[in-house]
C-alpha cells in the first residue's frame, strides 16, 4: 500500500513525528547539564579565541540549531518541538505564501541533524527510519492536546519524572517560562574559505554563529498575554506529571532516571519495540467536524490519483489539488534510456 499524500492547508496546525532508525536511542543526553550546549566534557572556555579546544555542540544544541537554520532558509511557524530518546515531535503551521516552504524546511531540518548524529557517534547510513508523519489538528483544543502530548512524551514514557528534568530537547523552558532558545553553530565552510588553518590570524572560534529559535503561540492562544499562556502550560504539564506518577506508584514503579539516560548507548533500542498504529486521519474533538473532513479528503485524494495519472502519462502542467504534491517524476530516467 502507498504513504499517505500530504496535504496542508495554511493557518492549519500539524502535529508530525518521525523516528530514528530501528528506533535507536540516538537521541540520547551528551550535554554538560551546566551548559546544555556543549557536549559532556567541552568546558565554556572553548569558546574564547585560540583555546585549544573547540565547541563541540552538544544533542540539544544540533537540535536547536537545525530548526533555527531550517526556519532560516524556508520560514513556516513552528510551535513546539520535542525530543524523546528516539523520535522527535514538531508542531507547525503555514500562512498560504509559506506552504512551499514546508519540504525544504524538513528537509534541511532532519539532514543536518543526520549529518551531525552521524558525526558524533561515528556512524553511517540513515539517521530515520522512514519519513516524517503530519496529521492536521482541527480545532484548538486538539492542538492544546497534540502540544501537551508532546511535552510530556519522556515523562509518558516513564524517562523522567518530570519535564522539568527532562535532559532532552524540549521548548518547555521557553513555553512555561519564556526562557531563550539560542544555539551556537560553527560557519566551518567561512572558516576554510578564509584560510582554514594554514591562516594563522583566525580560529574556529571566530566562526561562531547563534542563532535564535522563534516559536510562536498556537492559534487559540495567539491573543492571550504571555505569562496567561505560560501558566497553561505549567498547570497542564503538571497535572499530566501527577497522573503519571500516580499510576507508577500504584504499579510499583519509578521512572528510570535522568543519570540512567546518560548512560544510554545510541546504538541500543527498546528491548520491545513500540508498534506504530495506524496513523489518525487528523485530530479533532468534534465527531462532525471529523467527518466532514473525511469526506473533503475523500474529495481530494480521488482529484490527486486523477492528476497524478495524468501528469505521469506526460502532461507536465496538470494542476494538483491546492496544498498537495506532485508524485515523483520518472521522465529523466526515461529520456536516458529513449
Amino acid at each position: 500500500m502507498g504513504r499517505r499524500i500530504r496535504t496542508f492547508e495554511p493557518h492549519k496546525v500539524y502535529a508530525a513525528v518521525i523516528r530514528t532508525v530501528d528506533q535507536q536511542f540516538l537521541f540520547k543526553p551528551d550535554h554538560d547539564p551546566n551548559h546544555p550546549l556543549l557536549t559532556n566534557g567541552c568546558t565554556v572556555e572553548a569558546f574564547n579565541r585560540f583555546h585549544e579546544e573547540i565547541p563541540d555542540p552538544s544533542i540539544i544544541d544540533i537540535i536547536g540549531v537545525a530548526a533555527a537554520r531550517a526556519k532560516e532558509l524556508a520560514p513556516i511557524q513552528i510551535h513546539w518541538v520535542e525530543s524523546n530518546i528516539n523520535h522527535l515531535q514538531i508542531g507547525f503551521s503555514v500562512t498560504a505564501e509559506q506552504l512551499p516552504n514546508i519540504s525544504p524546511f524538513f528537509r534541511n531540518f532532519f539532514s543536518y541533524i543526520a549529518i551531525k548524529l552521524n558525526k558524533k557517534w561515528g556512524r553511517n547510513g540513515h539517521a530515520f527510519g522512514a519519513t516524517y508523519r503530519t496529521t492536521v489538528c482541527l480545532d484548538d483544543v486538539s492542538v492544546e492536546q497534540q502540544m501537551i502530548y508532546a511535552i510530556t512524551n519522556p515523562v509518558k514514557d516513564g524517562l523522567v519524572s518530570t519535564v522539568q528534568e527532562s535532559p532532552f530537547f524540549t521548548t518547555f523552558h521557553h513555553l512555561a517560562r519564556g526562557e531563550k532558545l539560542r544555539f551556537f553553530r560553527i560557519d566551518w565552510d567561512g572558516y576554510h574559505l578564509a584560510g582554514s588553518h594554514r591562516k594563522k590570524s583566525h580560529c574556529p572560534q571566530d566562526y561562531v554563529q547563534w542563532l535564535d529559535l522563534e516559536i510562536a503561540p498556537i492559534p487559540g492562544q495567539a491573543g492571550w498575554p504571555e505569562y496567561k499562556r505560560q501558566a497553561w502550560i505549567r498547570a497542564q504539564v503538571r497535572a499530566v506529571e501527577e497522573r503519571v506518577q500516580e499510576m507508577l506508584r500504584k504499579d510499583g514503579r519509578q521512572a528510570m532516571g535522568v543519570t540512567e539516560q546518560y548512560q544510554t548507548d545510541p546504538r541500543s533500542r527498546p528491548r520491545n519495540p513500540a508498534v506504530s498504529g495506524g496513523q489518525p486521519l487528523c485530530h479533532c474533538s468534534d465527531p462532525d467536524r471529523r467527518e466532514a473532513f473525511k469526506r473533503q479528503w475523500r474529495e481530494i485524494l480521488s482529484e490527486h490519483r486523477k492528476a497524478s495519472i495524468d501528469y505521469r502519462m506526460g502532461m507536465w502542467d496538470r494542476a494538483f489539488p491546492e496544498g498537495t504534491f506532485r508524485p515523483p517524476l520518472i521522465k529523466p530516467y526515461l529520456d536516458a534510456y529513449f
